[in-house]
């Protein structure tokens, strides 16, 4: 196998409007090989947050609008730029970028396209969809063994698939500030247990099941909070099912916040309540803050949650058994230290983004291989 990527031109292709986990992780992973003398070009949205950002941090950004999955000219306009950069690999990021680089890429012996698969959703059964997850030359880098079950269900050769989990930089995180600023801030009483969750209010999150479970915690713990930190299309209704349950004095809805550090600092436990989830990068900064979790048996997070001994596991969308593992952790100071302490060393030895960098790097290394 190769050593290195001495020479090599990597094109990453991110189709994403947005700026939520999978953009994160195309940044950290564009400075990580950065960092390392990696030559590489980021093809992304004119005018978004990933093409913003990337350029302030000097990475080379080329925009290409790209207006659906299969969007002949962009795909023509990608080709043109592979042949001039004579790159090595094309990685795609997302399912739009995956389509517009396979078409790109189709006619090019010399160049391999990487796809890094970030969600357990079904592949769909379309015809366009079946081909460009099923041609053979494609190989596949999935966040967790979730996602890469739901790959080879849909028929991917398990061959073509490395599992290269999502990371995280601790150094984005002081680790200082005071817990007591979130109170102070949200006013909630200092022997009032807050549980908090981190992401974007869409249906596979199922904050709604969260909501539901509260109940269930709050016949053990009457004075339990929950903050909910994010925004997305689910927030008005889920503004009206805590009204409509009564919970209004318990469960607070914050937005969109970058300060993400003071509410990791402040959380006493941490949920994800997903009935899909690819692997879950906000879990990943609460284990590195300590924070003992409850999660779901979804997509990449039992590899995360090691089920009593990194956190503690329930079924999807169940939410007397949310609650209930949640009253447990409030419950038990005790295991609630442990099962913090080892998801800390959990994800400081497995999910930071010097794994990232060096998993994705093999990978390369491993297609470059006869």
């Amino acid at each position: 196998m190769p050593q290195d990527l001495s020479g090599e031109t990597i094109v990453h292709v991110d189709a994403g409007r947005e700026w939520r986990g999978g953009q994160r992780q195309v940044l950290t992973l564009c400075r990580g090989l950065r960092d390392r003398g990696v030559g590489q070009v980021l093809v992304t949205q004119p005018g978004y947050p990933l093409a913003q950002r990337a350029a302030e941090e000097g990475i080379e950004v080329v925009p290409l609008r790209m207006r659906g999955e299969f969007d002949m000219l962009s795909a023509w306009r990608l080709a043109r730029l592979i042949a001039q950069r004579n790159a090595c690999f094309v990685h795609a990021h997302d399912a739009h970028a995956h389509a517009v680089a396979w078409m790109a890429t189709r006619r090019r012996r010399d160049t391999t396209l990487l796809v890094s698969r970030r969600v357990d959703f079904p592949i769909s059964h379309n015809v366009l969809s079946r081909r460009k997850y099923l041609d053979p030359g494609i190989r596949f880098l999935a966040i967790s063994n979730g996602v890469r079950d739901v790959l080879l269900a849909g028929g991917v050769d398990p061959t073509g698939v490395t599992v290269v989990p999502s990371g995280v930089d601790p150094s984005r995180f002081t680790f200082n500030l005071p817990a007591e600023a979130l109170r102070t801030e949200l006013t909630i009483p200092a022997d009032a247990p807050i549980v908090g969750t981190i992401g974007s209010l869409v249906d596979h999150k199922d904050h709604a099941c969260l909501i539901d479970a509260w109940p269930t915690l709050l016949d053990r713990v009457p004075n339990a909070q929950l903050v909910i930190v994010g925004e997305g299309e689910l927030r008005s209704a889920l503004e009206r099912q805590v009204a409509e349950k009564h919970l209004t004095d318990y469960v607070t809805l914050t937005g969109h916040r970058e300060d993400i550090e003071t509410f990791l600092s402040g959380f006493d436990a941490f949920a994800v309540s997903s009935h899909l989830e690819g692997l879950n990068t906000s879990l990943i900064d609460a284990m590195l803050f300590g924070l003992p979790a409850v999660g779901t048996r979804a997509g990449g997070i039992p590899d995360l949650i090691r089920d009593g001994e990194t956190g503690l596991l329930v079924e999807p969308k169940s939410p007397e058994a949310l609650g209930e593992a949640l009253a447990r952790i409030v419950q038990n100071p005790g295991l609630a230290r442990d099962l913090g302490e080892n998801g800390r060393r959990h994800a400081r030895a497995h999910f930071t983004a010097e794994a990232l960098v060096e998993g994705t790097v093999a990978a390369y290394l491993s297609a470059l291989a006869p």
